[in-house]
């Protein structure tokens, strides 16, 4: 997708990422961002009791992690100012959110059964979602460096079998296995784009560069 990416300068790469941000909105409306620490008043009630779920199952919930709920995209608590200032270190969350986003434009109920309540075990759908979004991140990686490092593929599977994921995708070979097949995927060029599971209906922004 962002072939530019690795070129574009960090003016360029606020630009662009500040530009997303405005394709997700276009490509799913009511799309909002928002942060864990933001007054409560201006959460939903089910929102507010989404985060105190998320925060008994994963101890630096509040944080450390993005959380999607429905259309609302929740970043940790402290990172709003730099966020505002700097919008272009969180592309590669931003785009692995996304595909959460249209996931559950589409598949509504089940996709949000599947969170909730953490079925099937062990290979849980959940994982099937996050494999999903986290490619993405390998993407983002592939083209701003040309490359996923197999230390990526590790990182990952001790995510997807920690206790902070539920155990998602248990024991952590498993997970190793999935998130190599995913980064072959990646490398290869078998994944590409924002959103490689379906059509979109808003274009997708080209880089910055292509327009000097």
């Amino acid at each position: 997708m962002t072939k530019g990416w690795d070129r574009m300068d960090q003016a360029q790469k606020r630009r662009y990422t500040l530009r997303f941000i405005e394709f997700m909105k276009a490509e799913i409306p009511g799309c909002r961002i928002a942060f864990k620490d933001d007054p409560p008043q201006t959460m939903p009630w089910w929102h507010r009791v989404a985060h105190w779920a998320g925060a008994l199952v994963a101890r630096e919930y509040h944080t450390r992690y993005t959380t999607v709920i429905h259309k609302t995209i929740y970043f940790p608590a402290g990172t709003r100012e730099t966020f505002e200032k700097r919008p272009q270190r969180w592309y590669s969350t931003l785009r692995h959110e996304f595909v959460h986003l249209k996931d559950f434009d589409r598949f509504h109920l089940l996709m949000g059964a599947s969170y909730v309540l953490l079925l099937p075990t062990i290979w849980t759908m959940r994982s099937f979602w996050e494999l999903r979004g986290y490619a993405q991140n390998m993407m983002v990686l592939n083209e701003g460096t040309g490359r996923v490092p197999e230390s990526e593929v590790e990182r990952l599977a001790e995510i997807f079998s920690s206790r902070d994921y539920g155990f998602m995708l248990w024991p952590r070979s498993r997970a190793r296995r999935a998130l190599a097949t995913l980064r072959q995927e990646v490398c290869s060029g078998q994944l590409q784009g924002p959103y490689p599971y379906g059509p979109l209906r808003t274009p997708v922004p080209e880089p910055i560069e292509e327009e000097n």
